[in-house]
């Protein structure tokens, strides 16, 4: 059974693979591999570049963006050495003539199939579960009826460490090829950071990279020029019309990799070679040893199943049943899967690459780990507590190699640390994390605690006279940076979020005894309520925010920009109003923002440039946050719904956000459908519903969480299992199971009178219960089974 087909490719049943059947997809639709130290790309055509630890700082192998063309990659040619024709174990370069060819991408790998002139090529690439290793295994299998004299050659080009184009002729002369024992290896004699005595180009790139196969090399090269030929091209390089690689490997040249091997086919035989690459950091691993240990067929089968146990770990400690295959498809496999893989431990896509973490991106992706291994939750919100200052504020992002990075006046950063703090401790209990010692970037340390407790005093330094938050150099919304850059400006937004961030906080201040800050915040927050209540409120909805010379943005007094979705949805989740105006901006939420593809961020689009509210106005109208569906809003979009017990709009809101759902129309939507995209079009965009700035978006967390806790309804707060869900009344019924260390719970929720919510019993392990199940770590498995009904 295909799931979710189009012309370009369909979900396996099971719904962990996307197979694509047509090369000539409306984008790159790619695949972001990584084990959290070394990553690669691989795109459908087998386009893609490696990084080993930072994208933008320790590219590996040579890429440029262009999601026109999608020609920067590792490839590998297979050539007939009678005939003379060659094509490629992907569809790039060569683009030749098949009778088959798909790629599958699934979780850890991306598998080629092609097939041309009775040769079937099969080639598995993913990226070793502990080492930083990739793995190319290529499959030829000769169907034809005579034998056949094959070669298979690879071919990329090297980067090493920080490689600007704009810089590449500079950077090249500080390569060093060498071919040895089967393999390229190669140095770079320039680092990107200074010497002990500050001197910059004075160091050595701190790795060895290295290129190896598994059967005797024939004929190999490291010069680019030899193998492309002086204007030659990738799709007919000189080096396939000749006979052998020339063996050049100097200092001299433009610096690339290509071994070529020999396969002899009779009828009906196949033959199977491993392609390995990889870097080794001196001092500290051996290339050669992670040469000899990866480079054989029964290494790679052996490492292919390692990185299938490790995403089955991370993936199936959590699975849902519902009616909806789209839901089960993306929070049981895809949501997750790409939120690991591709924002917290590769941070790459191939709209964005960064270069490091964003303070509060990574902190809210971190949450995807709560059902699978809590402890690398543990682990990112640590991480960040390193980057915070001693007076409470953060780096707005920051450099993973060499560290640094702004120190901004971004107003909501900081916050997003006690956010996430007291959600990992609502769920997990881990008390013990908030006594864990930190660290701050200018010197000192302070428990995890007081450094939440620096960021929340720290923001109540930066309020206005009429008591909302200023908005500074922007807050959630980046785009906004011209808003408050005077520090007047006020944020509604930041009060509704840190109404919500005080009320999560004010349990952990009160165990701790901390009475005096708990008192503190609780003044602040009836503060927020009232100034929310007294000075936002425009008639129909809130307004965003004010400007530094206290002009409105977001009101029915402005010509463009008169309702923001962020308010609205906000003002619902941290209920920081009363229930008559959180209806009455929900209504106008789904009136007037609510489309087919999800909630709007904002209407009407912005048509031309604001220089008093910022660059977000400076987007052509309708596309990301300028009108679009700037998909982290609109989930939470969905967990506002939700709130209100609006099953049809929070289900309205979730389908037309959710990927698979694209597939019917997936010429406008251009996008994978197996991964979240950061936005798609507004209605006033010529290309609406296109989408875009996928992989490296931080709603894929969001995604999952609010179908998980909103949808189902199912949330984990303070040792019990909440229950309560909001669906669409044609539902039946779904299963949710979940593993809290070897206990297992799987709940069952029957809906015989088609309502959309209104829990009506609860039994567990038959017995009768209470929608608030506690979770008790016994090592068994427990029933629960849910009635919803009239009460």
């Amino acid at each position: 059974m295909r799931l979710f087909e189009s012309k370009y490719g369909y979900f396996t049943p099971d719904g962990r693979e996307y197979v694509i059947v047509d090369p000539r997809t409306p984008r790159p639709w790619v695949n972001v591999i990584s084990n959290g130290d070394y990553s690669m790309i691989a795109s459908h055509t087998g386009s893609g570049y490696s990084w080993r630890g930072n994208a933008g700082q320790n590219r590996i192998t040579r890429s440029y963006q262009d999601l026109i063309r999608d020609d920067w990659g590792k490839y590998y040619y297979i050539r007939d050495r009678e005939s003379g024709r060659f094509w490629s174990a992907g569809w790039k370069p060569v683009m030749a003539q098949y009778s088959l060819y798909e790629a599958v991408h699934g979780m850890g790998y991306t598998i080629y199939r092609h097939r041309v002139e009775d040769i079937y090529s099969e080639m598995k690439v993913f990226v070793a579960a502990k080492t930083p290793v990739e793995l190319a295994e290529i499959t030829l299998k000769n169907e034809g009826v005579t034998t056949r004299r094959l070669d298979i050659t690879s071919y990329f080009e090297w980067v090493l460490g920080n490689f600007p184009d704009e810089h590449r002729e500079f950077h090249k002369l500080f390569i060093v090829p060498a071919f040895r024992d089967n393999a390229i290896h190669v140095r770079k004699y320039l680092g990107q950071f200074p010497d002990g005595k500050g001197r910059w180009n004075n160091t050595d790139w701190n790795q060895i990279a290295f290129h190896g196969v598994s059967e005797p090399v024939k004929s190999y090269t490291c010069d680019k020029e030899s193998f492309i030929g002086m204007y030659g091209s990738q799709e007919r390089p000189a080096a396939l019309l000749e006979d052998e690689l020339p063996g050049k490997c100097d200092r001299f040249g433009d610096p690339c990799a290509a071994l070529r091997v020999e396969v002899v086919l009779a009828p009906g035989q196949s033959k199977s070679v491993v392609f390995t690459t990889g870097t080794a950091i001196i001092g500290e691993e051996d290339p050669e040893e992670l040469l000899k240990s990866h480079t054989s067929l029964e290494a790679s089968r052996r490492l292919f199943s390692e990185v299938k146990e490790m995403w089955d770990g991370l993936l199936e400690a959590e699975k849902v049943e519902t009616p909806d295959p789209a839901l089960n498809i993306m929070t049981n496999y895809w949501s997750k899967y790409q939120a690991i893989s591709g924002r917290l431990w590769g941070k790459s896509g191939y709209y964005q690459v960064s270069a490091g973490y964003g303070f509060r991106d990574q902190l809210q992706d971190s949450q995807i780990f709560l059902a699978a291994d809590p402890d690398l939750m543990r682990k990112q919100i640590l991480l960040h507590a390193q980057h915070q200052f001693r007076e409470g504020d953060v780096f707005h992002w920051w450099f993973t190699m060499g560290g640094g990075g702004p120190r901004t006046g971004c107003s909501d950063d900081l916050l997003w640390l006690p956010f996430i703090t007291s959600q990992y401790v609502r769920e997990t209990l881990d008390y013990g994390a908030l006594d864990e010692v930190v660290s701050f970037v200018d010197g000192g340390s302070a428990t995890l605690y007081e450094h939440c407790r620096l960021a929340i005093e720290k923001s109540f330094k930066r309020f206005s006279p009429r008591g909302l938050p200023l908005i500074g150099d922007h807050d959630w919304n980046d785009g906004m940076n011209a808003v408050g850059s005077d520090w007047k400006g006020e944020s509604v937004w930041l009060a509704q979020f840190m109404y919500l961030l005080l009320e999560r906080f004010l349990p952990l201040s009160t165990k701790r005894g901390d009475v005096t800050f708990a008192e503190k915040c609780r003044d602040v927050m009836q503060s927020l309520k009232d100034a929310v209540n007294e000075y936002a409120w425009d008639g129909e909805w809130f307004i965003r925010a004010t400007k530094d010379d206290g002009g409105k943005i977001g009101s029915k007094e402005n010509e463009e920009g008169q309702i923001f979705l962020n308010a609205q949805t906000w003002a619902v989740i941290s209920d920081i109003t009363d229930s008559e105006r959180k209806t009455v901006a929900m209504d106008s939420v789904g009136r007037i923002l609510l489309k087919d593809f999800g909630a709007l961020l904002l209407y009407p689009a912005f048509t031309k440039p604001a220089p008093d509210i910022g660059y977000i106005t400076r987007y052509a109208p309708g596309l990301r946050e300028n009108g679009g569906v700037y998909t982290h809003a609109a989930t939470w979009a969905v967990w506002a719904f939700a709130l209100m017990k609006d099953a049809a709009s929070a289900y309205k809101a979730y389908s037309g956000i959710c990927p698979p759902n694209r597939s019917a129309d997936i010429d406008r939507y251009m996008a994978e459908p197996y991964v979240t995209c950061g936005n798609s079009d507004g209605p006033v965009s010529p290309m609406y519903g296109r989408g875009g700035w996928s992989w490296y978006t931080g709603s894929a967390q969001w995604l999952h969480r609010v179908a998980v806790n909103w949808i189902l309804g199912i949330r984990v707060e303070d040792g019990f299992i909440e229950i309560d869900p909001v669906i669409p009344p044609h539902w039946k019924g779904f299963k949710y199971t979940r593993k809290f260390k070897e206990t297992v719970y799987e709940i069952e929720v029957r809906n015989p009178e088609n309502l959309s919510y209104s829990v009506a019993t609860v039994t567990v392990d038959g017995k009768g219960g209470d929608p608030k199940v506690p979770i008790v770590n016994d090592g068994e498995t427990h029933k629960v089974v849910v009635v919803l009904g009239k009460k």
